[in-house]
């Protein structure tokens, strides 16, 4: 006798075979050739329910005839379907707590060589926890975007999570650069953001989006839909071709961003809507601020770790069987220099002396980051192992990336120009500050 609450079969087999083939499905010889019966046999062999009396007991075997008007679908159902059957797909758990997280986090970049900031990433993690866009300002070669790219690669392998969406704006972008637009014929052309966030089969599961020179562009320009989202309870955004996503709940998002009033020609004023969203943290130059607690190890110790560094990518790279064209150059350059001390006393000396002459000024300690000292270093490390050579080296990187970025008074490059005329091309790096000089203020022109 069927019972009273049996269950259907075919209710179960079409939520368990949402996804199936049916014409695919691996059935025996005789199995029935329509294909709800197909989908029915499937589910009671996976599931083995041919067992005493489950059919005609706890399971009904009949299929209602209304079940069999409209014919299945081509593809399987989508994201909205879901929603409107009120179930998702479940998102792994993060089996840690917030302090394991950051911990994990933190061995993994220090393990790449990044000098991390104390702090940095529990920072992040807890802006984004509170649904914020994380911002990253700084001046450059602070180590944003490196920081950006480590951490999210860091959260991909921690996690198993979707490779992050990197995103480089530009001066003319907008929502069709950004989201997506409709063609001509009516059919959408979705950006990576739309394709890999907004539209994902997986909306409960972290995304990650970095937008590298996040204030390149007007931000509400390009992304004022998902900023309106970020604050709505659907989190529905209207992207291309009559259609919508969502934005998932953990959209972490990390933007660099250089600031309007050191680069006002370039960069664009971030307005309050937007920073009323964002978690704005400012990059600390690690070079300067470990000179100011320790100022007789703080450009030796960094140097180290630079040259370490450089040795650990080609080789990263040659190990992997992913060497670039010039890593076999580099790497003959680097097998000569292991250690700080493998370059000449003469130029450890002068580096010294350069390095200390910009960073006892407060305004030095903002603009002599780790990049500038990393590409100085890297350059007298592709030199001749003469210290003649070094010298020159150390000379042509004042001239070249150096003396670009100085800024401030008059005062504040008395001791580096006093230094710099015991440089090899000390005349031209002599005419360069004169160049700086030549106003009508005590302020430094820059040379660009």
């Amino acid at each position: 006798m069927m019972s009273q609450g049996a269950v259907q079969l075919v209710d179960l087999a079409l939520w368990f075979g949402r996804d199936k083939d049916v014409s695919a499905l691996d059935l025996p010889a005789d199995a029935p050739t329509d294909p709800l019966d197909r989908l029915v046999l499937w589910f009671r062999l996976e599931f083995n329910l041919d067992v005493a009396d489950l059919i005609g007991t706890a399971y009904s075997n009949a299929v209602p005839s209304e079940y069999r008007v409209d014919d299945f679908e081509d593809t399987p159902i989508g994201i909205d379907t879901y929603e409107v059957l009120g179930s998702l797909p479940p998102a792994p758990t993060v089996g840690m707590d917030l302090r394991e997280l950051v911990t994990s986090l933190e061995g993994r970049l220090r393990g790449g060589g990044y000098v991390l900031p104390p702090g940095l990433v529990r920072r992040v993690l807890t802006g984004w926890l509170r649904g914020d866009i994380v911002v990253l300002v700084g001046q450059p070669g602070t180590g944003k975007t490196m920081f950006a790219t480590l951490i999210a690669t860091a959260l991909r392998d921690e996690l198993d999570l979707d490779p992050p969406v990197v995103v480089a704006i530009r001066t003319d972008f907008d929502e069709a650069e950004f989201i997506g637009y409709e063609r001509l014929d009516g059919t959408p052309e979705l950006r990576p953001f739309a394709r890999e966030i907004l539209i994902t089969e997986s909306p409960l599961e972290a995304k990650i989006l970095v937008l590298e020179e996040f204030n390149l562009a007007s931000i509400e320009t390009y992304m004022g839909s998902i900023l309106v989202a970020t604050q709505e309870k659907t989190r529905r955004v209207n992207i291309a071709g009559n259609t919508a996503g969502q934005l998932p709940i953990d959209t972490f998002i990390l933007a660099t961003c250089n600031s309007y009033r050191d680069e006002p020609e370039t960069r664009t004023r971030v307005s309050s809507p937007t920073k009323r969203r964002s978690t704005v943290i400012t990059m600390p130059n690690v070079l300067g601020d470990d000179y100011e607690d320790d100022p007789s190890n703080a450009v030796s110790s960094k140097v180290a770790k630079i040259i370490a560094t450089a040795h650990a990518d080609v080789a990263e790279r040659i190990n992997n069987s992913r060497p670039s064209q010039f890593d076999g150059i580099r790497q003959q350059a680097l097998s000569s220099v292991t250690t700080p001390d493998d370059l000449s006393p003469e130029v450890r000396s002068l580096l010294g002396e350069i390095s200390s002459a910009i960073l006892q000024t407060s305004i030095g300690r903002s603009w002599f980051t780790m990049g500038l000292l990393r590409d100085v270093v890297l350059a007298i490390a592709h030199a001749d192992r003469t210290a003649e050579s070094e010298v020159r080296a150390l000379g042509e990187s004042v001239a070249d990336k150096l003396l670009h970025q100085v800024r401030g008074s008059h005062s504040d490059v008395e001791e580096l120009r006093e230094v710099c005329g015991k440089l090899p091309n000390a005349a031209s790096i002599a005419a360069m500050f004169d160049r700086m000089m030549d106003g009508p203020s005590d302020e430094l022109l820059p040379l660009l």
